[in-house]
């Protein structure tokens, strides 16, 4: 019996407005929502087409069988994928290629590429912990400068434990 080998990459979708350099709390904060409209489905189905559109039929049916999206937070625009380990390169450049999700533009960043979802789960958890301190270190500054309401300990401690425990659920 032959195993499947698989990579698991981990992504940060950024709207077109946040590549210079806000970050998506910030983007979530201030009201506006530019990722509420996608989910892990919607992700699936942008990837797909853009896999399609770059690659081919053919590109697309050595890919989209192992194809899965194990996990997306529209908060902080990370994902992790799960592609076949032959093909994982056609992914990535399908992703670096994408310029629009949900009818806005964006970029992806691909932030890690992993064998195991382990080491993938992570980073994912190292970059949304820097997302949500960034986002709240200048929420405390704009509050002091009287711009912002103020964010508690709270708010940050229920964020950093919500954000691990939908990561760390991910089936393994």
């Amino acid at each position: 019996m032959v195993r499947l080998k698989n990579r698991y990459i981990c992504f940060e979708l950024q709207p077109q407005a946040q590549i210079d350099g806000t970050d998506s709390l910030e983007r979530a904060s201030s009201g506006q929502r530019p990722n509420e409209a996608l989910s892990a489905r919607s992700i699936h189905a942008l990837v797909r087409e853009q896999i399609k559109l770059n690659f081919g039929d053919s590109g697309a049916g050595l890919v989209l069988s192992g194809l899965q999206v194990k996990y997306f937070s529209p908060q902080t625009s990370m994902g992790i994928l799960r592609v076949p380990r032959d093909h994982y390169q056609m992914v990535s450049a399908a992703l670096a290629l994408m310029t629009q999700a949900s009818k806005r533009s964006c970029t992806i960043r691909i932030r890690h590429v992993s064998g195991t979802i382990k080491k993938c789960q992570r980073a994912a958890i190292r970059t949304d912990r820097e997302l949500i301190v960034a986002w709240y270190l200048k929420q405390q500054t704009l509050s002091k400068a009287g711009t912002a309401a103020i964010t508690g300990d709270h708010v940050l401690q229920s964020m950093l434990k919500e954000s691990e425990s939908q990561i760390s659920a991910l089936e393994l």
